[in-house]
């Protein structure tokens, strides 16, 4: 059985929308709806290995992802800081845990990333 990518995906094609448009997934239309007092910061303290990044994009696939920063700290620690809708915290919170590079989860009150 064939399938085009955006019937996988769940995308629009570059035909469907219009030229200045990006394209479209079903988190894009959550990220515009969230307004910047129902969302949260996590920060992630992990160890930097090859593939620490493509592990917590792959953790965090079914969650709405409003931003996220990715910073070495030396002695092969790394800090990520991932903002997004409140009512995902607690579950995306658990899964990082679970990862294996990761060495601490938290939300603090105060994140690096600024609020729009």
């Amino acid at each position: 059985m064939a399938h085009d990518s955006s019937t996988l995906f769940g995308t629009t094609t570059p035909d469907e929308a219009h030229s200045d448009a990006p394209l479209r997934t079903p988190h894009a239309t959550q990220r515009e709806a969230v307004s910047p007092t129902d969302t949260c910061t996590v920060v992630v303290s992990l160890k930097d290995t090859p593939g620490a990044l493509s592990r917590i994009t792959a953790t965090l696939g079914s969650t709405p992802v409003l931003a996220l920063a990715y910073v070495v700290t030396g002695s092969a620690q790394a800090l990520a800081e991932i903002r997004m809708p409140r009512a995902y915290a607690t579950r995306a919170r658990h899964k990082l845990t679970r990862m294996v590079d990761t060495t601490y989860v938290s939300e603090p009150q105060f994140a690096l990333l600024p609020r729009n």
